[in-house]
C-alpha cells in the first residue's frame, strides 16, 4: 500500500511540473540566446541552399548535359532541323514549274493530209459521200449539175452546166474506147462511162477517128505529128490552156508536163475570157447543134457544158451562144468538143442530157470525173 501511494504521488508531481526523472543524469540546461539565433540561421540557410540547388542548380546542370549530348550527335540534329528547311522551300518551285510547262505541251492532232486543192476548196467537199439526183460530194470530188432553159432567137434551148471541183488532177481523166487507142475503135457511152467508174462524163473529141494532129490521153501520146489544128491542154499542175492551129509548138507543150491534149475546137474565149469577135468553122458546125464543151476557172475547178439540140424541147446552140455561156460563168478558158449526136452528159452511169439520136451513140472517148470513194460497179460491162 505504501508503494502504490508513492507511485501515485510521483505521477501527480509530474503532471504538476514538479517532477524530473534522473535529474542528476539528464538535467536540462538552458542555452544562451545568441546560440539559439545562430542555430536557427544555420538551419534556415541549409533549407535555402537545398531549395536553390533543386530549383536552379539542378535544372541548369540537366540543360547543360543535354546540350553537350546534342553537340555530340550532329547528324541526328541536322536531319531534324534540315528536313523542314529543304522540303518546304522546294514545293512551290515544283508546282510553279508544272503550271508553267503545261501550256507549252502541244496538243495531239492528226496530220493534215489534204491536197492543196482540198484545203483551198474545202467548203465544196464533204467528209462522207453525199449524192443527190444532180450532185455528188466526197472528200475528193464535188459535182453540181444545173439544168437551164433559155430562149435564143425565138427558140427554146436546154443546156446543162456541171460545176466541178477535184482534189487532184488524177480525178480528171479520159476514157478511150476499148482502152486501146486503136483507130476507129468505139463503144457505147454507157459502157465507156461504167468501165471508167465515172461519176460524171461527157463526150470528147472523137479521138479514135483522128489520125493526125497532137492528141494525148492520160499522159499517153496518141499522135503528135502536126500543130495545124486547135488544141486544149490540161497540165499536171491543173492549169488549162487553149491554142489555135499553128500558134503553138508541140515540144513547148510537152516540156510543161501535159496529161491531156484534146483537138476539136474551136477555142471559145479570148485571152480575157470573153466571146471572141469571130470563129473559123465550117458551115455545118456554125449552125444550131447539140454541143459539148469544157471550161476552166483555175487549177482544181472546172466545168462541163452539154447542150441538147435537134429536138422539140431544145433547138441547140451556135458557137457564139455557147461561148457566151462560158463568159457568163466566168471561165478563163473554154473549148468546144464533139457535138451533134455525140453530145452527151452521163451522171451516176445514166444519161443526164438527151442525145439527139434518141439512143446511145458509140463514141471514141470521154472526159471523166472519177473518185476513189465512188461505189462503182466492179465488173466491167460489154
Amino acid at each position: 500500500m505504501s508503494y502504490h501511494r508513492n507511485r501515485v504521488g510521483k505521477f501527480s508531481q509530474a503532471r504538476n511540473g514538479n517532477y524530473s526523472e534522473n535529474q542528476h543524469r539528464h538535467h536540462y540546461r538552458t542555452m544562451p540566446v545568441v546560440a539559439v539565433i545562430l542555430l536557427d540561421a544555420l538551419i534556415t540557410g541549409i533549407i535555402l541552399l537545398t531549395f536553390a540547388f533543386f530549383h536552379h542548380v539542378l535544372p541548369w546542370l540537366i540543360t547543360e548535359k543535354n546540350l553537350q549530348e546534342a553537340q555530340n550527335q550532329p547528324t541526328q540534329m541536322s536531319v531534324v532541323e534540315t528536313v523542314p528547311e529543304t522540303v518546304a522551300p522546294t514545293l512551290p518551285p515544283v508546282i510553279e514549274t508544272e503550271a508553267a510547262t503545261e501550256p507549252t505541251v502541244p496538243p495531239t492532232t492528226e496530220p493534215d493530209n489534204r491536197t492543196p486543192w482540198q484545203i483551198k476548196f474545202e467548203e465544196h467537199f464533204s467528209d462522207e459521200v453525199i449524192m443527190t439526183e444532180n450532185s455528188y460530194k466526197s472528200p475528193e470530188v464535188s459535182v453540181t449539175i444545173d439544168t437551164r432553159t433559155i430562149e435564143i432567137e425565138g427558140a427554146q434551148v436546154v443546156y446543162y452546166v456541171a460545176d466541178i471541183y477535184v482534189a487532184s488532177i488524177d480525178n480528171f481523166v479520159t476514157a478511150v474506147a476499148n482502152d486501146n487507142m486503136s483507130y476507129y475503135s468505139t463503144q457505147k457511152s454507157a459502157t465507156l462511162d461504167k468501165n471508167a467508174k465515172a461519176i460524171l462524163s461527157i463526150c470528147g473529141d472523137f479521138l479514135t477517128y483522128q489520125k493526125t494532129g497532137f492528141m494525148m490521153r492520160n499522159e499517153e501520146i496518141y499522135v503528135d505529128d502536126s500543130n495545124l489544128y486547135t488544141a486544149c491542154v490540161l497540165y499536171r499542175d491543173g492549169t488549162m490552156d487553149t491554142f489555135d492551129g499553128k500558134t503553138y509548138k508541140i515540144e513547148d507543150i510537152k516540156a510543161k508536163d501535159p496529161v491531156q491534149v484534146w483537138s476539136f475546137g474551136p477555142v471559145l474565149l479570148d485571152e480575157n475570157g470573153q466571146v471572141r469577135s469571130s470563129y473559123k468553122v465550117s458551115s455545118t458546125v456554125a449552125q444550131r447543134n447539140p454541143r459539148s464543151a469544157v471550161g476552166y476557172y483555175e487549177p482544181g475547178h472546172y466545168c462541163f457544158v452539154v447542150v441538147d439540140g435537134r429536138q422539140k424541147h431544145s433547138a441547140g446552140m451556135k458557137i457564139p451562144a455557147l461561148a457566151a455561156v462560158f463568159e457568163e460563168l466566168g471561165c478563163a478558158k473554154a473549148y468546144n468538143l464533139d457535138g451533134d449526136g455525140s453530145a452527151v452528159m452521163m451522171f451516176n452511169h445514166r444519161q443526164f442530157s438527151k442525145q439527139s439520136n434518141g439512143g446511145d451513140r458509140k463514141l471514141g472517148d470521154l472526159l471523166v470525173i472519177r473518185d476513189s470513194y465512188f461505189d462503182a460497179e466492179e465488173d466491167q460491162v460489154g
